[in-house]
């Protein structure tokens, strides 16, 4: 009898591992197979940044099956009126100015005489980018993509841009949040487009209303490791080796980086998925030279961070919906101690004058809400990204965008 027992015992405990053995293996099959992050390119469609070749971070858990096409594109309302630096070169001069809260500087020299370095920057309109991405499955673990980042400029109007244009967001701040004019739209007019950068040496940047540009390609390698700890706590890492190749006169270089993302996946009432991401990368600018262009950036590293919170919902046509909120931060174009003895010049119209050169020496942050439709083979998203910090560079961007996968 005590041996029947047993053997009853043995067969149920048996029964029991074999069951979770088997949920377990649906649960990573389901995960792996139908619930990747489809995230598209939330970068910044900033004046100065649209000609580096920055990191979007991945938080894919595997390769495509065998390849993909993505196409997107983003609509960004700037507003950066003209302001001039002087970038103090005695030292006996910068320990002066460092000494002062930066708003009264401008009156503690005579700046026609100081010994300085000098930039220029203004920027209005709406920057529109469109980027076309077609990754390949080397291995299940193995993946390697490239993109074609290209932008253009415009003043605005309806109906081609009814969120980013410069009469709905005014119209936001007038009669929701920020006040009337904040940022000087309607002081300096509505509807304009152009943008003029004058670096130190004197080499110009510029961006006329109808203007389109094709300032780099990117190369990307992912590469997804196959590790126990993905079965077991459904935790999953990918890392990435990134080339960008930009060919435009402002900044002939090449820029090349890593990143590294860690993803954690939740199952949320036997089919739904809920996902956790962080991912970091760097940037080494200028790698490679061929060239003569403008100084976009003091910095020889661009540091970049990301966090994810993406919950994707299985509808009963076996299509998805999933909604996600996205942190991106990026370390300053320039240096931030550089600031310490920089004088800011420009009309004083509103508190936020500044922003436009001084944005450069600050630390930038975004916010993006993510929202993607998949039925089979396809794919399709749309965003907004907001500057809470009011970096301002851009005020508000709207993106969209859809991608093909063949399995």
């Amino acid at each position: 009898m005590k041996i029947f027992l047993l053997i009853i015992v043995v067969l149920r405990l048996s029964g029991c591992a074999y069951a979770q053995s088997r949920q377990e293996d649906f649960t990573t099959a389901e995960i792996e197979n139908s619930s990747d992050i489809i995230k598209g390119n939330l970068l910044s469609n900033h004046p100065l940044g649209m000609y580096i070749s920055r990191i979007n971070h991945n938080f894919r858990v595997r390769s495509v099956e065998k390849y993909s096409f993505s196409l997107e594109v983003s609509s960004a309302n700037v507003m950066l009126p003209y302001v001039k630096s002087y970038e103090l070169t005695d030292r006996t001069d910068r320990n002066l100015a460092a000494a002062v809260v930066w708003y009264n500087r401008e009156f503690l020299f005579d700046l026609t005489e100081i010994p300085s370095k000098t930039i220029e920057f203004n920027a209005d309109g709406i920057i529109r980018s469109y980027k076309f991405t077609f990754a390949l499955a080397l291995t299940v673990n193995h993946e390697f993509n490239i993109g074609l980042r290209s932008y253009s400029l415009d003043k605005g109007q309806y109906p081609f841009s009814f969120l980013t244009s410069d009469e709905s967001i005014e119209w936001f701040h007038s009669n929701i949040a920020g006040g009337e004019d904040p940022f000087s739209r309607r002081y300096y007019g509505l509807n304009k487009a152009g943008i003029k950068f004058k670096d130190e040496n004197g080499t110009f940047i510029t961006m006329q209303n109808g203007d389109f540009r094709v300032p780099g390609i990117e190369f990307n390698y992912f590469y997804y490791p196959n590790l126990e700890i993905n079965k077991t706590k459904k935790i999953y890492w990918n890392f990435g080796a990134h080339i960008g190749v930009n060919i435009s006169k402002y900044n002939p270089v090449t820029d090349i980086g890593i990143s590294s993302s860690a993803i954690k996946k939740i199952i949320v009432k036997d089919k739904n998925i809920l996902s956790v991401g962080l991912s970091a990368g760097a940037l080494r600018q200028r790698f490679i030279r061929f060239g003569d262009g403008a100084n976009i950036s003091n910095q020889l590293f661009l540091y970049s961070f990301e966090g994810l919170i993406d919950y994707k919902k299985k509808l009963k046509n076996n299509n998805t919906i999933s909604y996600g909120i996205n942190y991106a931060f990026q370390t300053s174009y320039n240096k931030k101690t550089d600031f310490e003895h920089v004088i800011l010049t420009g009309q004083r119209i509103k508190t936020h004058w500044q922003q436009t050169l001084s944005h450069l020496y600050h630390n930038l942050e975004g916010w993006n809400i993510i929202c993607t439709y998949s039925v089979k083979k396809f794919s399709y998203f749309i965003y907004a990204r907001e500057d809470l910090k009011l970096d301002n560079a851009p005020d508000l961007q709207t993106g969209m965008g859809i991608k093909m996968s063949m399995k």
